[in-house]
């Protein structure tokens, strides 16, 4: 399986090409389109993409598996919806912080309406008249309710944080919204705009959302971190992470329920894509990492649903055969899944094979492989991305860089990772968890790791990969490609920042404080990147520490890269600056609640 699915995978890596008429919107076909989402309309004729890398949104023609239409919509188009009557589109900009509204006529794309709904918008569902939207908005925790018609925000709900896919149940009486950095799925009354419930799942990285044909359940696909070291055993016991298929029963008191998704050996990664079909009989999850979709048949014989809890490795009554469970590779990443309304034909969005994908779900083959334009040439960071999403280079595919530097930032969760020395000396019982930093701007920012004992960058990718991912050893130039694709992740405007370059006053209260002799908060944090680039010692050291010392992470995006310290002990910025590292910025005597609170306030425009 692993040597079919990366034949199809460098196939359509290198052979998706595509120059696209697109009238006087025509983009160059040297730009990946690298589609993330997907929304297909009720009569299954046409589909809506959201394509990341080009900033465009594709009309898809599904009898004829060609491109309509493409039109540059915003800055990193993330989430993507359609009417039931096809006449008009929504799709929301990760990084333009903005939701377009689309009008569909005559098989062309125009952008008539433009509504600025918050920092780092990430999953959209359009109501079956078009004339509401429901956005997450990943950077504010919240869920946004918009009025397509008037381009009016009308509502504005907290939930979980870093909310990321949201699905609307088939009835519209409700909205689940899964939470990717508290662990939770919010279950949202639609006509009160409230919370119904918030359901605790134990499960990370969590992405699309897909709602029961009958209304009763939710599913969304997920890791689970276990939190043991990086070791081959571990790994392959599924002690280190593992992959989820999560059920939410909407109408009862029922506690989550899943489906672990990993045979030994041959591991699943990065879940990310959930759909199901509209008969309710058949249920796809896409996983990234090892390029393929999972179908499970609900029809056949009742699944082995786990209550609450989940196992460490896929049931083995799965394993036998009998036609509930199958894996179909198809290269790439695939990220959105969609059935048409056949019930049967599955469509996927595939991030780096720069195309959609048809998948005969009842058959488990991929059928068709529509291309939505992509290069001859990979260029050499677009290899390195490839190789950054690719579990295959991990020990029997568990896991990619992606999984805990999701899309190149971090998932907030740390990891025993084996690269600190530690292992060397502790008992069996003994980790030492270490969080994912983000990698964005890391190009500018060395040495590397938390203690900065790596001063290459392009070895300390190679130790990830042999180390913490305990696969094979890279080449030079496979190193030297992911640090390409490193040197590409920048950091999205601040939320907190005015275009204008304004400061309140408590901010520019905040920002004397940091370079007061009382702080002295600039002393390690200080230069273009607000880091030295210098080991510390700072009050964190713990007993077992090979090297002595921490490396000062930036403090550019510092509001979104919680928790805070080496370890994730602190939650807030609060915690860190009032808690375990708070001896490092009152040598010159304690802040004052009115310091501490300027001080946040400045640490967030950074």
């Amino acid at each position: 399986m692993k040597t079919q699915g990366r034949s199809i995978w460098i196939n359509l890596a290198l052979g998706v090409v595509s120059a696209l008429a697109i009238g006087e919107n025509r983009l160059r076909a040297e730009v990946h389109r690298s589609p993330i989402a997907l929304s297909i309309s009720v009569d299954g004729k046409r589909l809506l993409t959201a394509n990341e890398t080009a900033g465009t949104v594709s009309l898809v023609d599904v009898g004829s598996a060609r491109v309509l239409d493409e039109i540059a919509t915003g800055e990193r188009p993330d989430a993507v919806a359609i009417s039931a009557d096809g006449r008009r589109g929504v799709v929301a900009h990760w990084y333009g912080y903005d939701l377009a509204v689309l009008e569909i006529r005559d098989d062309k794309l125009r952008v008539v309406g433009r509504l600025d709904v918050g920092p780092e918008p990430r999953g959209v569902v359009l109501s079956r008249d078009g004339k509401t939207a429901f956005v997450t908005i990943g950077v504010a925790d919240e869920v946004v309710r918009v009025d397509v018609d008037k381009l009016a925000v009308t509502g504005r709900l907290a939930v979980g944080k870093e909310p990321r896919g949201i699905a609307l149940s088939p009835d519209e009486s409700l909205l689940v919204v899964g939470n990717a950095r508290s662990q939770n799925v919010s279950v949202i009354d639609a006509a009160g705009f409230t919370i119904r419930k918030t359901v605790p799942i134990e499960g990370d990285n969590l992405r699309q959302v897909a709602v029961a044909p009958d209304g009763r359940f939710a599913f969304l696909a997920n890791m689970k971190d276990r939190g043991f070291a990086t070791t081959k055993n571990n790994i392959d016991l599924g002690w280190v992470l593992g992959q989820r298929l999560t059920r939410i029963d909407l109408k009862e008191a029922e506690p989550y329920a899943t489906i672990s998704l990993d045979p030994q050996g041959a591991a699943a990664s990065d879940a990310h894509g959930v759909a199901v079909s509209s008969d309710g009989k058949l249920l796809a999850v896409s996983l990234g990492g090892t390029h393929e979709v999972m179908i499970f048949r609900t029809d056949l014989r009742r699944l082995p649903w786990r209550i609450n809890s989940s196992r460490d490795l896929i049931p083995g009554e799965l394993l036998t055969g009998d036609g509930r469970f199958r894996r179909v590779p198809l290269g790439g990443r695939p990220t959105e899944l969609t059935f048409g309304p056949d019930g049967k034909t599955l469509y996927v969005a595939n991030f780096l094979a720069d195309a959609v994908q048809v998948v005969d779900a009842e058959s488990g083959r991929l059928v068709e492989t529509i291309p939505l334009g992509a290069p001859q040439t990979l260029s050499m960071a677009r290899q390195g991305e490839i190789l950054f999403h690719d579990a295959t280079r991990s020990f029997n595919q568990w896991y990619s860089c992606n999984t805990c530097h999701s899309e190149g930032h971090t998932n907030g969760l740390h990891y025993d990772t084996l690269n600190d020395g530690w292992q060397d000396l502790r008992s069996v019982h003994e980790r030492s968890r270490k969080k994912a930093p983000t990698l964005r701007g890391v190009a500018k920012t060395g040495p590397w790791t938390w203690h900065g004992w790596q001063t290459d960058l392009a070895q300390a990718c190679i130790e990830s990969f042999t180390k913490s991912m305990q696969g094979p050893m890279p080449t030079d130039d496979e190193a030297r490609a992911v640090v390409a694709y490193m040197e590409t992740l920048e950091y999205p405007r601040n939320p907190y920042r005015p275009a204008d370059g304004s400061k309140t006053p408590e901010v520019e209260r905040g920002e004397a404080v940091f370079k007061s002799a009382k702080a002295a908060c600039n002393t390690c944090h200080g230069g273009p990147e607000l880091t030295d680039g210098k080991i510390h010692s700072v009050g964190l050291d713990e007993r077992g520490d090979v090297y002595e010392g921490y490396n000062p992470p930036s403090l550019r995006g510092v509001y979104d890269k919680y928790p805070y310290l080496h370890d994730a002990r602190s939650p807030t910025l609060r915690d860190a600056l009032s808690g375990p590292h708070s001896s490092e910025i009152t040598a010159g005597g304690a802040l004052t609640e009115q310091e501490l609170s300027d001080l946040i306030a400045y640490l967030k425009t950074l």
